[in-house]
């Protein structure tokens, strides 16, 4: 078992599956309308332990998942959800040892995917024109994954008027990524991979006719991300009635040798 310790974020699941995200304190106390839990309480329950409130309701301590954190950050801009976050990653083929570039950064959850990934080899460079986001999000990086910040460069700056050094990678999440093409000609290696995330189907298709009149990108690919939860409960197997729907297109593609 893990143990939990104070300063670490747990989730807690009460009977109705409900999921509470805190950062344990020393005289911390969570509360509920099913009564209350000490912090030093969950820490002794441990990593998957079962606490009980002073009422007597029961909660699931697990520790904090990238997922869990991301989507319960009180954030004041969009976030790449996860399940397109994952997809990203696959492919953009993302491993330890590239130099990857990443503009813009949101709240960071994608910065924090990719710090992940990358294991503390390699580098990885963000863009961001907004420096109140910028400062913001380096907060929810350092708060999740410290221990992975060292090959983390945050600068302020408009990508669309260029970027500095050469990559391996480069992932986008900017209204306008079309205006960034012109800059891979000299900042993205032969056989590196360009993947962006972009809301709206006009966009797609600029940003597409970009890429193929540029004449230096192959291999386009795109598409979109949907999930479809299911409820799976004895003698009940159907589609749950909601669904993680659309929420951005994904277009990927990879630079030739001819430019």
């Amino acid at each position: 078992m893990k143990n939990i310790n104070y300063g670490d974020r747990v989730i807690l699941i009460d009977h109705k599956s409900r999921r509470h995200m805190i950062k344990l304190k020393e005289t911390g106390r969570f509360s509920s309308q099913y009564g209350f839990i000490d912090h030093n309480d969950i820490i002794e329950a441990g990593d998957g332990g079962i606490i009980k409130t002073n009422k007597n309701f029961s909660y699931r301590v697990f520790s904090t998942t990238y997922t869990d954190y991301v989507m319960n950050l009180k954030r004041n801009a969009q976030i790449i959800y996860p399940k397109d976050t994952a997809q990203m990653l696959m492919e953009a083929d993302i491993h330890p040892g590239l130099s990857v570039l990443e503009s813009g950064i949101g709240q960071g959850a994608l910065s924090m995917a990719l710090l992940r990934a990358l294991g503390n080899q390699g580098k990885l460079t963000t863009y961001e024109i907004r420096e109140d986001f910028a400062e913001q999000s380096k907060k929810f990086i350092d708060d999740f994954c410290r221990e992975l910040t060292e090959i983390h460069d945050i600068k302020i700056g408009n990508i669309y008027e260029g970027f500095e050094g050469i990559y391996d990678r480069i992932l986008l999440d900017v209204p306008e990524p079309w205006h960034v093409i012109e800059h891979t000609k000299n900042g993205l290696v032969g056989g590196g991979i360009i993947v962006s995330y972009i809301p709206t189907i006009l966009q797609v298709k600029t940003y597409v006719d970009t890429l193929k009149a540029s004449a230096f990108f192959d291999d386009l690919s795109t598409f979109e991300i949907i999930k479809r939860p299911w409820k799976v409960d004895g003698l009940s197997v159907r589609p749950e009635v909601w669904m993680y729907n659309h929420s951005a297109f994904i277009v990927r593609a990879r630079k030739t040798a001819d430019a």
